[in-house]
């Protein structure tokens, strides 16, 4: 134990001279994109190479699981498997984050290049630098402290970079899972950096299910200057999206004070193209529904009442309708506050950070939910400044130093 004390007192040290290093990594793969097919993107093959070569550097073992996809040039998604070997190496502490990011959404409300990572004091921006460059770095920079200072860790570090999380993780961790051979076993210690607050206190230990649904309403196109000759599916869908809003809301109205926010939450987002010219009248109207639903609710339900409410609605309009499921994700078991890998980061946030956590649920998805399919503990932590997916995406540099001592000590205490 004092030898653990030791190294422990070294690596804290250690991990205060890591700013260059962070801001070095962000400048060379945020320039690099890494988006999916869905996204209008080729994967995260180019990203991956580079974070590769990093990985070699600080860890013993550094392997590529592929999973297939023939939608990009490559013809495979890659996953990013290294691992620094420990005393015990019978068991694993792993860092698991996700290379590819959203795509930058509309430049005109961004101050900086979203493709450069500009720093700015202590603050870096950059689309994907938070959402889950802050992951990876923090995962990267861990492995390079117990590297410089040859500490072996009291068993095995690992980091997983896994791709495809932001549209449904087929083939990133879900892959894994399905077909990395026993990667994990069952006392294995496991954080996802991928969710947080802006003090560090919150360790989520739960998940609401996730429903993303496209619905279109058909009915017929015409000429704007006689609308008693058409249908117009324009109106009729957002009709139908507002009396969505409305029945879901009211619906599956319960509160559970674990999750923030405490209800289940139904958001209209997306709505695709429908004509080219101002003066048609459109035949068909596209729009997608981005559902979070608390544990307590079936998320068959839901997709029953989406069915009753178009229905209804189109029954009484004389349009028709289809909806189909884009991802569905059922809630796993959250992991219970008293498992070991909470319990350690809660001791190391008190230890580095010197304040209380608080365990709490989010509305938002990360690949614990697939690992706590699988009944093993998992906490998704980070000091997070919460702008993914915003313009001006950034983080601060202190954060993450911050972030690897907390992980450090938590392999060490």
């Amino acid at each position: 134990m004092a030898q653990g004390k030791l190294d422990l007192s070294k690596l804290v040290s250690k991990a205060g001279e890591l700013r260059e290093f962070i801001v070095n990594l962000y400048k060379d793969f945020i320039p690099i994109r890494a988006l999916a097919p869905e996204n209008g993107g080729d994967g995260e093959w180019d990203r991956a190479q580079y974070l590769i070569s990093v990985a070699r550097r600080y860890f013993d073992d550094v392997k590529v699981i592929e999973a297939p996809d023939p939608r990009v040039s490559r013809g495979s998604r890659p996953n990013i498997v290294a691992t620094i070997r420990g005393i015990d190496e019978s068991r694993t502490f792993w860092v698991i984050a996700h290379m590819d990011t959203v795509p930058e959404g509309d430049r005109g409300m961004w101050s900086v290049e979203p493709y450069q990572a500009t720093v700015k004091g202590d603050l870096v921006y950059g689309r994907g630098v938070e959402d889950n460059g802050q992951g990876i770095v923090m995962g990267l920079a861990v492995g390079k402290v117990l590297r410089d200072l040859g500490v072996k860790p009291p068993f095995n570090y690992g980091l997983i970079l896994a791709s495809d999380e932001e549209v449904g993780s087929k083939y990133g961790i879900r892959y894994i899972l399905n077909t990395g051979g026993g990667l994990f076993r069952d006392n294995d210690l496991i954080l996802v950096p991928d969710a947080g607050n802006p003090e560090g206190s919150m360790i989520e230990v739960a998940e609401k299910a996730i429903l993303w649904l496209r619905i279109t309403v058909t009915g017929k196109q015409g000429h704007a200057s006689a609308p008693e000759s058409a249908l117009n599916a324009h109106r009729l869908g957002m009709m139908l999206a507002l009396k969505l809003d409305e029945v879901l809301h009211s619906t599956y109205n319960a509160e559970d004070p674990l999750f923030a926010p405490p209800k289940s939450t139904f958001e209209p987002t997306r709505v695709d193209k429908n004509v080219d010219n101002i003066n048609t009248i459109p035949g068909k109207h596209t729009f997608y529904f981005d559902c979070r639903v608390l544990p307590k609710y079936s998320l068959d339900d839901v997709l029953a009442t989406v069915n009753k409410v178009a229905e209804e609605f189109c029954g009484g309009k004389g349009c028709n309708f289809t909806i189909e499921v884009l991802n569905r994700d059922d809630p796993a078991p959250p992991t219970s506050p008293d498992s070991e890998i909470v319990q350690r980061l809660t001791k190391a946030i008190k230890m580095i950070k010197n304040i209380d956590v608080k365990y709490m649920g989010i509305g938002g998805g990360t690949y614990a939910k697939y690992i706590r399919m699988m009944n093993i503990p998992v906490a998704v932590w980070m000091t997070s400044s919460n702008t993914a997916h915003s313009p001006d995406e950034h983080v601060n540099l202190n954060d993450i130093i911050n972030d690897v001592k907390v992980v450090l000590a938590a392999m060490m205490i």
